[in-house]
This record gives C-alpha cells, sequence and structure tokens, in this order.
C-alpha cells in the first residue's frame, strides 16, 4: 500500500509539471527514479500484450504491463491535471516571480542530483551535457508556429506534446504553446469538453506508444550518456523559467503571451523581489534533495 500511494504521489507531481509551461513530468519521473521503469512499461504495449487483453489472460497481461506501477502512476497524472489546472494557472498569472523562482530551483537541483546518482561515471561522458544544453536551449528559445485549429490539430497536438512530455527538460505544455493549442487544452479540461480531451489523448497515446520504444532503446545501450544528455537539457530549458520576463509589445494576441517575453537580469526589472525569488529557489532545491532522500527511505520500507 505505501509503494501504491508513493507512486501515485509521484504521478501527481509529474501532472502538476506538466501543467506549467516550461515544466517537464519527464524531469519529475527522472528524479524521482521512477524514469526508466515508466519507459519499460510504456513500451511493454504491443500486439501480444494487447492479444493477452482478449483472450482474457489478465493476470499475465496486467504482470507484463506492470499494471501495479503504470496505474497508480496514471491516477495520480489525471488528479494532477483535473484538480491543479486552474490552481497553477492562478498563481502564475498573480505571482509569476515567486512561482518561476520555485520551478528555476527545481529543475536546477534535479538535473545536479541525477548527474550524482549516475554510476561509474567517466569524465569523457560529461561530454554528453553540451548537446543536451544547446538542444534544451534551442528548444526553448523556440517561438509560436501556426498550427491549424481544429480537432485533427488536437490529435496531431496530442502525438507531439506527449514526445516532450516523458522527457525531462522540454515542457509538453511549452510545445502546446508554440502549437497555439495551449489555452484550448487548458480550457477544455477546465470546462470538461470531453470530445477535445479524447482526441488528445488518444493522439497521446500513440504518440506515447512509437516513441517510448526509442527512448528504451537509447537507455539499454547508452544509459549514463543518455541520462547526462538528459541533465543537459533540463539545465539548456532553465531559459524558459528564468523569472525576470518583459514582455514584448508587438505581440497582439493573449493566446502566446507566455512566448512573447524575453529574460531580463533582475536589477532590470520593476519590483524584482528578488529575496523572496532567491527563497523560492532555496526551498524548491531543499525539497527535491528532501524528496530524494524520503523516496529512498519509503522504498526500502515499502520492501
Amino acid at each position: 500500500m505505501i509503494k501504491t500511494l508513493l507512486i501515485a504521489a509521484k504521478g501527481v507531481a509529474m501532472g502538476a509539471a506538466d501543467v506549467v509551461p516550461g515544466v517537464s513530468g519527464g524531469t519529475i519521473a527522472l528524479l524521482t527514479g521512477i524514469y526508466p521503469r515508466l519507459i519499460n512499461a510504456i513500451a511493454s504495449i504491443n500486439a501480444n500484450t494487447i492479444k493477452l487483453l482478449f483472450k482474457g489472460q489478465l493476470k499475465t497481461f496486467w504482470n507484463q504491463l506492470d499494471g501495479r506501477f503504470l496505474l497508480p502512476l496514471l491516477l495520480g497524472i489525471v488528479t494532477a491535471f483535473a484538480l491543479l489546472a486552474h490552481s497553477i494557472k492562478h498563481v502564475l498569472e498573480y505571482y509569476p516571480i515567486p512561482t518561476w523562482s520555485f520551478f528555476f530551483g527545481l529543475i536546477i537541483a534535479s538535473a545536479v542530483l541525477i548527474m550524482l546518482q549516475i554510476n561509474d561515471k567517466k569524465l569523457s561522458h560529461y561530454l554528453w551535457l553540451i548537446p543536451g544544453i544547446l538542444f534544451g536551449y534551442w528548444i526553448s528559445s523556440m517561438t509560436a508556429i501556426a498550427f491549424p485549429n481544429s480537432h485533427f490539430a488536437v490529435f496531431i497536438a496530442g502525438m507531439i506534446a506527449v514526445c516532450a512530455m516523458i522527457l525531462p527538460g522540454i515542457s509538453g505544455s511549452f510545445i502546446l504553446l508554440l502549437l497555439g493549442m495551449y489555452q484550448l487544452l487548458i480550457t477544455a479540461v477546465a470546462e470538461r469538453q470531453m470530445f477535445v480531451l479524447m482526441l488528445f489523448v488518444m493522439g497521446a497515446l500513440i504518440g506515447l506508444l512509437l516513441f517510448s520504444r526509442l527512448i528504451k532503446w537509447i537507455l539499454d545501450r547508452y544509459y549514463r550518456m543518455t541520462l547526462l544528455f538528459l541533465s543537459g537539457l533540463m539545465l539548456g530549458s532553465l531559459t524558459k523559467v528564468w523569472p525576470w520576463k518583459l514582455s514584448m509589445e508587438n505581440m497582439a494576441t493573449d493566446q502566446h503571451q507566455l512566448l512573447a517575453t524575453h529574460n531580463v537580469m533582475p536589477f532590470a526589472y520593476p519590483q524584482a523581489q528578488l529575496p523572496l525569488a532567491i527563497s523560492m529557489m532555496v526551498v524548491a532545491i531543499m525539497m527535491v534533495f528532501l524528496i530524494d532522500y524520503l523516496g529512498r527511505k519509503l522504498t526500502v520500507l515499502a520492501d
């Protein structure tokens, strides 16, 4: 029971992270030590797994799917989306600097912790941080692209965004912003527009099944280099969660407001709230290491 509740709590944290443009649920999965298991569980879903279900071999199907892990995790993610979408939108709107400062500290600490947890590292492995940082920075610096507003577009957006959601450092919500779909989906969640949500979920499931196999193949063969690349990806994405942003006046629509910003130093920002911002970063960093410590202790107790 403790293990199940712990997995569900990690799902809630992943779901909450994926609601925020600039923060990745994959980051939380990697931080909490469930990333390889998550990828393996998703990649295990194939034609043979589905056949087991239709043949009535439910126990074998459940074990092959790692259902004891996936079910509480997915319930946690869905719960976070349903309950926290409005709250997170509220704090980002009314308390942007302390909120972004918290996520900034969270990502820094997560990247450092992941690097510390990799065993048998060689100096050459750290070179993989560089392409990760560059790729993360490039993704985070992209501007909005034209994307059709249709039901089929919602399906495709689900396929694309879910790939980002399971990659640490790349925010699925930010990708939705780039595609012009973020506000539409946040509204769909808040107003329970089930048809739109089902289209998005169907696209996400297909994208997840395809992309997870690629990640599993890479992790199986290049585990240390991959984790260092992903850590670099997280560090490169910090530009997107920098707390001090000024709006660019030439953007006309509210939908891409978050994209229409540029980063400035605190002293160039009116009401920078620097002591509060630093405090929130420190709280986030301490929380990451506390979660890691408690997670390891609870896992030992559960076993």
